[in-house]
């Protein structure tokens, strides 16, 4: 990116803030070992770039030189905070090999780690043959998906495992723990009140409930609360029979302690009313005030933080002992104390999920409480479980594959945001590998769901990964509505079967056959596991890529990346009828309307959706994330019932309300329905956001104020739209609500115009083709026509008029010359002759002939424009096929010329022909048809290339990114979505691509993007397209290849691969630099660091994403806004500028006269002119997209002093020291560009 002052001083960009305001770019984290590069130094034998776009000279954006190139921000593992370094041997300091005193090595003895012994027999050749142990271990690691990623799963495992023989210090903290617990004397019964009081004030007592069962509120309550020495005291969850695991730098996973509660203490009637968890919260208050006390006295329990903790179950709070090294741990760590009863307490059938456990007058006798049940049975199951736990460890096989199995499923859930009560605990990886190993009975025989079938296990040598996917696989292709599974053994059931189906919409049964592991879960949580199961698999289909970053190392947490909208709901003035049933099964009022409102939107959104999230963010805040199904997602009418089916229609309108109305439409047919009214198509993603806005009010009185659509709010589209005065200024009246409808209409008539009028044409058109961003969807602003008539009229800053490209290919014939010169005669009498054919055919049709400057006699250089009546206009150009060869003959051939021989051109003028012409009417033309159905494939692709346009543009880098790898980049997104679902909106489209610019390490690796496949061949059974694997090697080796040769990355920073550019560098080769590829990366963190935040927040700053820093600049050159033609397009113009122009246009004339100029851009022009002149001296930044500043960098390395000679490309000075030495006159410079855009330029600032 930037050079000068901006990257030749290492503080300066890669530490400072893009985003002053909101904005964070951080250093990219670096990796030990990495000081010296293996890259070469040797300078590339190939041809030198241009030198306007040769940066060899400017320091890399990130203050590194270029010998660090590989301490670019990578995704090692080591630099993980769930990922310890002690595989790869650096421990920290604190840990000095403690773990192995009493038992071993702090890495574990996993299965591959296993080495073979030596081979009886030395054979005379230099390598021993593989023991049969050699064998099955690679063939282990290719069914871990190759051996790459086998290796990294093994150091991720021994970097997050700990040994199962515990530290000494944490041993001695739990028996502490254990007769501290055992050592407590006997409370006798007191009233509630009284027992409270007896332990004091700080002793907070986290009664759960509703107030009508609250023990402290009632009038009068006629039981007790005592406390007795718990009949047993047991470590419980994983730790004990699996040992440790790291869940961050210094940090250990915490550690279940259970106290069974003494049977006496209960009566059967405890069950009733919350009166169990009453006791069992006064039971644990007693415990917590005991540790409380001793964290005050001197001893191995000092300062040890005592705190309550209700996030998994409300119902049922644990006591939370936070310890560290001060309790000589050696990690910190929660010891988190739960509370148990014996089985006995209460029968098995009192607790089925049909009962009703509330006595009041309000609740009725027939109604259920299930999850009150559940919560009472989940306490009498922890020995159960954890025997459980034992025998799959003791059976399973390799070796501590349990131990791994958990911990990689750990480490699986937290990248995705999974919490610890929505499936990423211990407990239900443990449940799901007990489905993987024992099978299950699965129900849904005959269409009835208690009816069941025995579907067998897959055995107890899968191995961690193998069971790992096979429980992906069950999870992504399991229906727990239509086809519940029933972990428990056959036989008599605890539970009946049929008490669950009839409680619960998702089934999964623990094996004890006791509570349903879903219970509690809202139906959007389980179809988010399910979800993220299978994209996971999805994306490990093609084995010839290492998706182990994917899996298990990058973040995809919740969020807009996620997502196709997110929307955060202040619920503060919300309503909910008070209903205690409800309000007993749900405790949190947050809890209660994230339930009810994910029910009320699944309905109103219907087939638009395909997944509904809610979740508390907290009591006063729900996060609402929503999955579209892009096929239906924008449709603007929802049908209803007929107005036959009276049930049917009394529903819709109790959802709809007022906008539910009677429509009969064309086939006759009377129906409910909606209907969405949109003022221009890309508004159509606003539809869900309505339909959601609109439910919550309607439902729970939330107004729209409260209810903020991170994804779909409206300045995402401003940044793409210029504003109304401006497009109804010059614009045809009512073109906003057609899209790009009109440009594609003119092209169609077009083209058929230009294939019909062979007869008055000296050669036959073969072929019109379109090549333009204008005609692929995908151009930043929508080409609205223009208004012919009004457009002469218009202020200076709105007379942008773009122009679609076309390529006519004229049949071959004798009549062609063989002389490229004679070919662009031949060209432009063509060009003249359809010009004349097109006027006299279509009236007020006005064309052209336009000339590029700077082009040699034998390139391409004259082109049609052609405006049609209906206000778009056209840039045609002619291909000749045998132009190619001709210019190929003069590069490659070396055969000697004689004196009867034509003279040849020069190879210096035929080299960037060729290049202009294969990249003009080859690659252009070829681009444009692979990504023009993308837009119908993805409809949200458009509007996120649009996006990802003005993102770049904004920043001032529109003269550095081609548009073409902008559009591929966004193609890789949704071709290549990783391990989330490919994008169905434009906002979820746009982060995941500056994810994916903040992450790229295109230092080491480059981009394939399948786009040709994705129109040739199918797709694979997940719907993905793959990148053909021999296709894959040939760039990989290339991008390898280049690498050695260009150490200084002079060429080809970015290298993008597709199936027709195994090179990489069809549109990378020049630009973007290894400087603005390096600022990208930066600007795309700040960005991501910012949306997160927002999102967080819920509150984000989209225009702010827009808006770039200008401090680093050394000069500023200010234009006169009202001179720039595209100004109504900045993201920051102001409407004043045109509409006061506007309100005057009668006695005003402005400067660039009433003449109508096909793509007049004189800010555009300006900058091409400062890069042609001055190349490599100074780097020009510019937003092409309205913007009225340009930033100049210059070259530091101009600055060093040297021999004066013709010909340095710059103004020069003599130095200080010397008058036969001479430097960069920066100051020349700055006044040769002042006069070189006199009239253009308003103001110059100077910062060196």
């Amino acid at each position: 990116m930037l050079y000068s002052s901006i990257m030749y001083f290492n503080e300066s960009i890669a530490l400072s803030n893009p985003y002053p305001s909101q904005m964070t770019a951080a250093r990219p984290l670096k990796r030990k070992g990495d000081e010296s590069s293996g890259i070469s130094k040797k300078r590339s034998h190939h041809p030198s770039p241009s030198p306007v776009e040769n940066d060899a000279d400017f320091e890399d954006i990130e203050g590194e030189s270029s010998k660090n190139a590989e301490e670019v921000a990578g995704y090692d593992i080591y630099d993980d905070p769930m990922i310890d370094r002690q595989a790869s041997g650096e421990s920290d300091e604190d840990e000095d090999g403690e773990e192995g005193e009493e038992g071993g090595s702090n890495k574990r003895p996993l299965s591959a780690q296993a080495t073979a012994g030596p081979s009886k027999q030395h054979p005379k050749g230099l390598y021993a043959p593989p023991t049969l142990d050699e064998l099955d271990r690679l063939h282990a690691a290719e069914s871990r998906g190759g051996t790459s990623f086998a290796l990294q799963l093994e150091a991720l495992l021994s970097s997050t495992l700990l040994s199962t023989t515990p530290h000494p210090g944490l041993k001695k903290l739990l028996a502490t723990i254990h007769s501290q617990i055992l050592s407590l004397p006997s409370l006798p019964p007191l009233e509630p009140k009284a027992a409270v009081s007896r332990l004091g004030k700080a002793s907070h007592i986290p009664f759960p409930g509703p107030n009508e069962f609250n023990p402290l509120k009632a009038v009068e309550v006629n039981w007790k609360l005592g406390w007795e020495k718990p009949e047993e005291v047991f470590v419980g969850g994983s730790w004990s029979v699996c040992g440790g695991y790291k869940k961050g730098k210094g940090v250990q996973g915490s550690v279940d302690v259970v106290v069974v509660m003494p049977s006496e203490l209960f009566s059967p009637k405890d069950r009733m009313s919350y009166r169990y968890f009453h006791k069992r919260a006064h039971y644990l208050a007693v415990i917590a005030a005991s540790f409380r006390g001793t964290a005050k006295k001197e001893g191995s329990m000092h300062a040890v933080e005592v705190t309550w903790d209700t996030s998994v179950d409300p119902r049922r709070p644990v006591v939370v002992l936070s310890a560290g090294k001060a309790q000589g741990s050696k990690y910190a760590l929660d010891i988190r104390i739960h509370a148990a009863i014996p089985q006995s307490v209460f029968a098995p059938n009192t607790l089925a999920p049909s009962k009703s456990l509330l006595w009041h007058p309000s609740v009725s006798e027939d109604a259920s409480t299930p999850l009150y049940s559940t919560s009472i049975l989940h306490d009498t199951l922890h020995s159960a479980h954890l025997h459980q736990l034992r025998r799959l460890s003791q059976t399973c096989t390799p070796a501590r594959s349990v131990d791994s199995f958990l911990a990689v499923w750990r480490t699986w859930c937290s990248r995705r945001g999974i919490s610890r009560e929505r499936g990423g605990s211990g407990w239900f990886a443990a449940t799901l590998l007990t489905w993987v190993v024992d099978g299950a009975e699965v129900g849904g025989v005959g269409g009835a769901r208690d009816k069941v079938r025995r579907v067998r296990g897959l055995g107890r040598t899968l191995g961690h990964w193998g069971a790992l996917r096979a429980a992906w696989e069950l999870l992504a292709h399991g229906d727990f509505v239509k086809s519940p599974v029933f972990l428990s053994a056959s036989g008599d059931p605890a539970i009946p079967y049929r008490e669950f189906v009839s409680a619960y919409q998702h089934v999964l049964v623990d094996v004890t056959g006791s509570i349903n592991v879903f219970a509690g879960w809202e139906q959007g949580e389980v179809q988010l596991l399910q979800l993220h199961a299978r994209e996971t698999l999805a994306m490990l289909e093609d084995t010839s890529v290492d998706r182990f970053g994917d899996v298990l190392l990058r973040d995809t947490k919740l969020g807009t990346a996620v997502f196709d909208e997110c929307i955060h709901v202040d619920i503060t003035t919300s309503k909910l009828p008070h209903d205690l049933l409800a309000s007993s099964e749900r405790l949190s009022r947050a809890d209660a309307l994230s339930t009810s409102t994910a029910t009320i939107l699944r309905q109103g959104l219907s087939t638009r959706v395909r997944l509904v999230h809610v979740t508390p963010v907290s009591e006063t805040i729900l996060s609402v994330g929503i999955v579209y199904d892009p096929t239906q997602a924008t449709r603007i009418l929802d049908i209803g019932p007929s107005t036959e089916q009276a049930v049917e229609t009394d529903a819709f309108r109790k959802l709809w309300g007022e906008k539910a109305e009677l429509r009969r439409f064309k086939d006759g047919s009377i129906a409910e329905s909606v209907v969405w009214d949109v003022p221009r198509p890309e508004d159509a993603v606003t539809i869900p956001s309505q339909i959601v806005m609109w439910l919550l009010s309607r439902h729970f009185s939330i107004p729209e104020t409260a209810v903020s659509c991170l994804s779909s709010q409206q300045d995402w589209r401003k940044v793409i739209q210029v504003p109304d005065s401006a497009r109804n200024a010059i614009s045809v009246a009512g073109s906003e609500k057609l899209g790009f409808r009109p440009l594609l209409d003119g092209y169609d008539s077009l083209y058929k115009l230009l294939k019909s009028i062979d007869d008055e044409l000296p050669l036959s058109i073969l072929h019109v083709t379109p090549a333009s961003e204008l005609l692929r969807y995908s151009s930043t602003f929508v080409p609205h026509p223009i208004d012919v008539n009004r457009f002469p009229s218009a202020p200076d800053a709105l007379k942008w008029f773009p122009a679609a490209e076309i390529v006519l290919q004229f049949e071959s014939s004798p009549r062609w010359p063989d002389d490229l010169a004679a070919i662009q005669k031949v060209k432009l009498a063509l060009i003249d002759k359809v010009a004349r054919v097109l006027m006299a055919q279509i009236r007020g049709l006005k064309a052209g002939i336009v000339f590029e400057s700077g082009r040699s006699d034998i390139e391409d250089q004259a082109a049609l424009e052609v405006t049609l009546p209906q206000g778009v206009a056209f840039l045609i150009r002619i291909f000749h096929v045998r132009e190619k060869t001709l210019l190929e003959r003069i590069v490659y051939d070396d055969t000697p010329e004689y004196g009867t021989s034509l003279p040849k051109p020069a190879r210096k003028l035929a080299l960037p022909a060729l290049s202009h012409h294969i990249r003009r009417f080859q690659h252009l033309p070829q681009h444009h048809a692979s990504i023009a159905p993308l837009h119908h494939r993805y409809p949200s692709y458009s509007s996120a290339t649009r996006l990802l346009k003005r993102w770049i543009a904004a920043h001032m880098l529109s003269t550095h990114v081609p548009v073409e790898v902008i559009e591929l980049i966004m193609a890789h997104v949704y071709l290549d979505p990783g391990s989330l679902p490919t994008p169905a909106s434009a906002t979820t489209g746009f982060v995941r691509s500056i994810n994916l610019l903040a992450s790229w390490e295109w230092r080491k690796e480059a981009l394939l993007v399948p786009v040709y496949s994705a129109t040739r061949d199918a797709a694979s059974s997940s719907g993905r397209h793959r990148f053909p694997a021999e296709k894959r090697k040939n760039v990989e080796s290339n991008f390898e290849a280049l690498r050695k040769r260009d150490g200084e990355l002079s060429r080809g920073a970015w290298v993008i691969g597709t199936e027709e550019d195994a090179e990489g560098l069809r549109w990378t080769e020049r630009t973007p630099s290894k400087v603005v590829a390096g600022r990208v990366t930066v600007l795309a963190k700040a960005t991501v660091a910012a949306i997160n935040a927002g999102t967080e927040t819920g509150m984000l700053n989209v225009r702010g994403l827009f808006v770039t820093p200008l401090e680093h600049y050394d000069v500023l050159i200010n234009l006169h806004p009202r001179l720039v033609t595209r100004y109504a397009q900045g993201v920051r113009s102001d409407s004043e500028v045109w509409e006061q122009a506007a309100r005057f246009r009668n006695i005003q004339e402005g400067r660039y006269g009433e003449l109508v100029r096909i793509g007049f851009d004189p800010a555009g022009a300006f900058v091409d002119d400062i890069r042609r002149i001055y190349g490599d001296t100074i780097l020009v930044f510019h937003d092409l997209h309205g913007g009225t500043t340009i930033g100049l960098l210059f070259n530091p390395s101009k600055d060093v002093p040297r021999t004066f000679k013709p010909l340095l490309g710059y103004s020069t000075r003599p130095t200080d020291g010397s008058a036969a030495l001479v430097a960069l006159d920066r100051k020349g410079v700055v006044a040769e560009i002042e006069r070189l855009g006199k009239g253009l330029i308003e103001s110059v600032e100077v910062r060196v």
